[in-house]
């Protein structure tokens, strides 16, 4: 694959600014007490200064760099071979970084960073920060794909507490795609949906009634919900029966459409705009939407199942789904760890999803145990946690029968009494047979 090159802002550019806004009036306070308060010497010295500063941004804040991504990690020219294993942490736009800008924090604390703006200026051109944003795109996708980066995405799972550098590399670059001057281009096409459904009514007179938008838009919504269920229940007799296997006897689970709730506007009577516009597409067309096991905890929590990072790109041919569920138990991000924490239930709950791989359906206990690092610890927290749930449920789509998923359950329960976990108070439940 070719090479990246393109043009950026060095790491110490930041070095001469402060020279050149801080330089002049510390000279200026030396000369002061040095010289008196001497104009002639006060100009030479402060102009000088600043000059300098400006001659050093100018000339010495310049860099380039030219990077070649490979499976296991990318060879940067100006900071050297970098292995994705090594790769800490990632973060995009700051006070001091514009988009679509990057810095990577590598395990041994190093920090690689690129300054680059979408304008252009004096270090980069328009031409350099398209170049900048292919590399960020490229190195997205192969840290999501290569096993090189897994050991460490792992741990960070597991933990429960802070996305990969994977994912947050993943959030930069989906970030660069919006430069911050910019109305997210979702709510645009979420003011002109709405516009175009009620737009007549809303803003025939000179004031419009948001309060009226937003009743309107809850009925349009419910309208379209109501119109969906009936369209789902017929397109589920082609889904094939769901199983569910967890110790929430009060769960219950279903098949259902992904549709998007975001309101990229925060408006009240925006919310469910985008809702409403996938809904009427799901009603026009159902087999173009993914449908997804959804689950619905005993505590009333709505979680659709899905793969994690370390699963997301397995092919198997049959994939059941699990979730550690523990709605009592608190997650201390990080950053703020070892500070006093005023409100714990602002804190995230502890909630783990993946997939279970099936290449072989007759060898099941190895894909089983192997779903995270540490799987013992995490199914023996069913005996020291009262609160904690799993949920595991299967697809007849998803090529999990019920005698399959009915051995899935023997090779569960064997590895929770491995762990002194009881089980006792497992049910298997079915839906859409």
């Amino acid at each position: 694959m070719s090479p990246y090159s393109f043009r950026f802002q060095h790491p110490r550019a930041l070095r001469y600014v402060w020279l050149t806004v801080f330089g002049p009036i510390v000279v200026l306070i030396a000369v002061i007490l040095l010289a008196g308060p001497s104009m002639s010497a006060i100009l030479i010295s402060t102009l000088g200064t600043m000059a300098l500063g400006f001659y050093f941004l100018f000339t010495k804040g310049k860099a380039a760099d030219e990077i070649t991504i490979d499976g296991k990690g990318f060879t940067s020219a100006f900071f050297g071979r970098v292995e994705f294993g090594d790769i800490a942490k990632v973060s995009g736009q700051s006070f001091w970084m514009e988009p679509p800008s990057l810095r990577i924090v590598l395990a041994d604390g190093k920090q690689l960073t690129w300054r680059l703006t979408y304008k252009g200026s004096v270090y980069n051109s328009v031409a350099d920060a398209e170049v900048f944003m292919q590399f960020t795109s490229d190195l997205s996708a192969r840290m999501d794909k290569s096993p090189a980066a897994r050991p460490a995405a792992a741990a960070y799972y597991h933990a429960g507490i802070d996305p990969t550098p994977a994912e947050q590399l993943r959030k930069v670059k989906d970030k660069n795609r919006k430069p911050a001057w910019m109305i997210p281009v979702g709510a645009v096409f979420a003011v002109l949906a709405l516009v175009k459904t009620c737009g007549k009514d809303w803003f025939g007179s000179k004031d419009p009634d948001f309060g009226k938008m937003a009743a309107q838009q809850e009925k349009l919504y419910n309208y379209n919900v109501e119109r969906a269920k009936a369209v789902m229940a017929e397109h589920l007799k082609t889904q094939g029966a769901l199983f569910l296997y967890t110790n929430d006897t009060a769960a219950t689970a279903s098949l259902l459409p992904k549709i998007s709730e975001e309101n990229p506007l925060g408006i009240k009577a925006f919310r469910h705009t985008q809702a409403n516009q996938q809904l009427r597409e799901f009603i026009d067309n159902p087999d173009a939407f993914e449908i997804q096991a959804v689950i619905f905890a005993g505590d009333s929590s709505v979680t659709p199942m899905r793969k994690s990072i370390l699963n997301m790109d397995d092919s198997a041919g049959a994939n059941l789904y699990i979730r550690f569920y523990d709605p009592a138990q608190r997650i201390v991000p990080m950053q703020l760890r070892g500070q006093a924490i005023a409100d714990s239930s602002e804190l995230p709950v502890f909630d783990v999803k993946s997939a279970i791989a099936l290449y072989d359906t007759l060898a099941l206990a190895k894909p089983i145990s192997e779903v995270l690092p540490g799987m013992p610890m995490m199914l023996a927290q069913v005996r020291h946690r009262p609160s904690f749930r799993i949920y595991l449920t299967g697809r007849e789509k998803d090529g999990i029968t019920e005698s399959l998923f009915r051995r899935t359950i023997r090779e569960l329960n064997k590895q929770l009494s491995k762990v002194e976990a009881d089980t006792s108070g497992f049910v298997m439940k079915m839906f859409n047979r």
